[in-house]
């Protein structure tokens, strides 16, 4: 839990949602792109879409059957959805259907998608706007734009919409809770990023020296005060061996497992356990094979528990909590008096509801844990382990083409071949013309363009020259703990049973200047206008698992008290020998407040909050990591995380999937 505000976000965008609702009159049909089924989820529900009017809800597909009188569609400026709108209207107009159109692009429109409206002859009957959905509370301390193919749109197809539409979105913040004093950057859209922001603060009039009368209205605009004390944006780029490593705490296994969307998990009805039915009621509940959406946050106490756990320890949690919800159930027996037995009954709301979460997490357990002990699970983790660990030999190559050989479900191939290449600057040109060849013959030749996708975005490489980034970084960053206490950690690399993700790392230098063990980087006081841009080349990056491990090299403490204060401002300087390993450019920012000194000081007393963006998407195991960075620094610091999407191994390389369409 920290101290910023999504609930204010959550009511701005149901605020909005409902005005886009109120512009049509009277009854009307709601259609969503399949896409924003979650997120509007999240925002709102559907007694307050009938309270404005809505009679039906479907989800956008070439033929909508409707007796309501007007249509709004709520959908991503994509092609394909325009195409679908427009073979909408044309089969309503053939049947001689009147509606009333109207389009609500989510978050921004976009010249391409109004032009095929137009080829498509529907412009002129349909009218459009924008529905700001860009900022999507996930929890407390995690936002999210759910834009799923940011990875692809950034680092592969050049397009930089998501750039644009994140510059928007910390505008809105900076307007709801004030100017960010320090913006910390590493990556090429990290930079376009920042640079971006500047430019819109800009032609806000923020920095502007002219009449009294601008001043005043930059006091307007922004808060007086900042609860953002910093902010870290990271390109997906910067670390890409940590998605390719199989995520092992308790929200990532079951991500890797069941797949998580905006918070929700679909399950087997089985796993829920009997539905009570209601009271009063005899009838057996209706059995249902369909899987429910089970949503996953800290709402639910336990989960909230379990969420950052390494899977390890997750089982024997489970059993305690199960003693004392029983304990608590026995309590009954114990009620004598009125007062007593009035006491049980109030209490007893709560526990039937831990009831049945406890339930619902044993089951979901239970599958995990036949999902680790299969044999194929852990033989994939051990050479993942070797892998990032630096230990490369002839088996672990061997094993990779024998998975190639069985025809193993090719996202889990593609997965070690590509943290092969990204700890190991690339195969040899034999091995990765060999492996070319294997992969294209097995699982055909329509993944041509996929191989072709991997190789531009840097998962998948030849070895150009000797130097291998990721080998450089390994020791100086401590990517590898040897022993780790998976009940009791003291490091992040519990959430991988020994490797430390590298994004996460990177936060940890820049908050608190040290990895651990190692000795802390000098600490350096940041200019009040200070611009700092230093380019840094290539890639490297990588994993490590094991679903049980031993203990681990402890966390270190803050840094070297600066001005009073425990902890220095986020920066990375004096580690740059090691950042300039990574790709990308690196960045470092400090807003200037406007004349007369209004941007107020934030109470020494109060935590400092920082921003963890990550441009491309992150992983659950990233989001636990930085929690533990929170909850080591004693209340200090606390961590909200910002991301275009949530992903992993799979979903990343899914995405960037291209096979060819025959005719």
């Amino acid at each position: 839990m920290t101290g910023f505000n999504v609930a204010l976000l959550k009511e701005l965008a149901r605020r909005d949602l409902v005005n886009v609702l109120d512009s049509v009159r009277g009854k009307k049909g709601l259609v969503i792109d399949q896409s924003l089924s979650g997120p509007i989820s999240l925002v709102t529900e559907f007694s307050l879409l009938k309270d404005h009017g809505v009679e039906k809800i479907y989800h956008l597909q070439q033929s909508i059957v409707t007796e309501c009188k007007a249509l709004i569609y709520l959908c991503r400026p994509k092609i394909q959805n325009m195409k679908c709108i427009a073979e909408n209207i044309r089969s309503h107009t053939q049947a001689g259907i009147k509606l009333e159109y109207s389009l609500f692009f989510v978050p921004r429109r976009t010249m391409i998608c109004e032009r095929v409206l137009e080829e498509e002859g529907v412009y002129g009957d349909i009218s459009i706007g924008e529905y700001h959905l860009d900022i999507i509370p996930l929890d407390d301390d995690v936002i999210s734009m759910e834009l799923d193919n940011s990875f692809r749109e950034l680092f592969l197809d050049g397009d930089t919409s998501a750039v644009y539409y994140v510059a928007k979105s910390i505008m809105k913040l900076q307007t709801l809770f004030g100017i960010i004093p320090r913006i910390v950057a590493k990556g090429n859209c990290s930079k376009l990023l920042v640079d971006l922001l500047l430019r819109m603060r800009r032609e806000l009039g923020i920095n502007s020296e002219d009449s009294d009368d601008n001043k005043s209205s930059d006091r307007n605009i922004f808060p007086a005060s900042s609860e953002i004390d910093s902010l870290i944006i990271m390109d997906r780029t910067v670390d890409l061996v940590t998605p390719m490593c199989t995520q092992l705490t308790y929200e990532g296994l079951i991500d890797e497992k069941f797949g998580i969307r905006s918070t929700f998990v679909e399950l087997d009805p089985s796993m829920h356990g009997p539905t009570v039915p209601p009271s009063g009621s005899s009838a057996a509940p209706a059995v249902s094979n369909k899987p429910r959406k089970v949503a996953l946050n800290s709402q639910d106490k336990l989960f909230a528990q379990l969420r950052d756990l390494n899977f390890a320890v997750v089982g024997g949690l489970l059993s305690q909590v199960a003693r004392r919800i029983h304990e608590d159930y026995e309590g009954r027996h114990q009620a004598k008096t009125v007062s007593q037995i009035k006491d049980f009954v109030g209490k007893l709301g709560n526990l039937q509801a831990e009831h049945q979460s406890a339930r619902l997490h044993t089951n979901v357990a239970e599958e995990i844990t036949k999902f680790t002990l299969d044999q194929d699970f852990n033989r994939m983790l051990e050479v993942q382990q070797n892998f990032v660990a630096g230990v490369i030999t002839t088996p672990h190559i061997d094993y990779i083409e024998e998975l190639i050989n069985k025809q193993a479900p090719l996202m889990h191939v593609l997965r070690l071949l590509c943290l092969h290449s990204l700890v190991n600057g690339g195969f040899k040109p034999k091995q990765f013309d060999f492996f070319r060849r294997e992969l294209i013959q097995t699982y055909g030749y329509t993944h041509i363009l996929t191989l072709q996708n991997l190789f531009k975005t840097g998962l998948l490489r030849r070895q150009e020259t000797a130097r291998n980034p990721y080998a450089q970084i390994r020791k100086p960053l401590r990517l590898i703990v040897d022993e780790v206490n998976e009940h009791q950690p003291n490091d992040i690399s519990y959430v991988y049973s020994g490797y430390a993700p590298i994004s996460v790392r990177l936060v940890q230098l820049s908050c608190y200047k040290n990895v651990g063990n190692s000795a802390p980087a000098p600490v350096v006081a940041a200019s009040p206008v200070e611009h700092d841009k230093i380019e840094r080349q290539p890639t490297g990056l990588s994993l490590v698992a094991a679903v049980v491990g031993g203990n681990a090299g402890s966390v270190g403490q803050a840094a070297q008290q600066q001005q009073g204060n425990n902890h220095p401002v986020p920066s990375w300087k004096g580690w740059e020998e090691s950042l300039q390993m990574l790709p990308g450019l690196m960045v470092e920012e400090v807003q200037k407040p406007p004349p007369n000194g209004w941007l107020a000081k934030r109470n020494r007393a109060q935590p400092k909050l920082t921003m963890v963006l990550f441009l491309g998407g992150c992983t659950f195991t990233e989001m636990s990591a930085i929690r533990f960075l929170a909850q080591q620094d004693e209340g200090q610091r606390e961590f909200v995380i910002m991301t275009t999407n949530i992903l992993n191994g799979s979903t990343l390389l899914e995405s960037l999937a291209d096979p060819i369409v025959l005719s």
